[in-house]
């Protein structure tokens, strides 16, 4: 069984809110379905079916890990983009054969993040660039931040989040972190050469 056929049984459950899982893993999801926020109750479902998907596979390689890190991910950003970019933003798929190395994962999130920037400014037209930007950053930062956590606690109950698996989700989310950075920075207005300019005229 592999990481995508994970994914597509987590996104029936999460469309499902009374879908069950064998076993022990039945009574995990009924205890969910009494939370009463609906995200939160949709995501516990979810991360109680992978769990219950990896019964009898262990995530033990980094790719594997990553796989499901990128699609946490991106499931978290489609979250805080909904009010803006409507539902289902992110298709929920993961491709076989995938570089899913840190730095791949990590630059795939960061481009997929960054490219609704231009949906949110239309949405915000109001605001002035910087603030635009801002807080386009703050939603997308928290996204990222939900996003991993939950994939970490997944595969924290795995028992797999330690050695290789843990150095490849922090290194990735070190390499999200510095994209985000460099996008913001490339965003950001050439202020130094604005005064320059002014300076310039001034002189004159």
């Amino acid at each position: 069984m592999d990481i995508q056929n994970h994914g597509y049984q987590v996104s029936q459950v999460a469309k499902d809110k009374t879908a069950t899982v064998d076993g022990n893993h039945g009574k995990a999801v009924s205890e969910v379905a009494s939370n009463k926020s609906s995200y939160a109750q949709g995501q516990q479902l979810k991360n109680a079916a992978i769990l219950a998907a990896q019964e009898d596979v262990a995530i033990s390689s980094g790719d594997q890990s990553l796989a499901l890190l990128y699609r946490t991910a991106l499931e978290a950003i489609n979250e805080e983009l909904a009010p803006y970019m409507g539902n289902n933003a992110v298709q929920n798929s993961v491709a076989t054969g995938m570089d899913y190395s840190p730095e791949a994962t990590a630059g795939r999130i960061v481009d997929f993040a960054t490219q609704f920037f231009s949906v949110y400014q239309q949405q915000n037209r109001g605001l002035a660039f910087e603030d635009q930007l801002n807080g386009f950053m703050n939603i997308i930062g928290g996204a990222i931040d939900q996003g991993f956590g939950e994939a970490k606690d997944i595969l924290d109950r795995l028992q797999v989040l330690n050695g290789d698996v843990a150095a490849g989700v922090d290194e990735t989310y070190q390499h999200v972190q510095s994209g985000l950075q460099a996008f913001y920075e490339r965003m950001l207005p050439p202020k130094d050469s604005e005064t320059e300019a002014t300076s310039s005229t001034d002189a004159q």
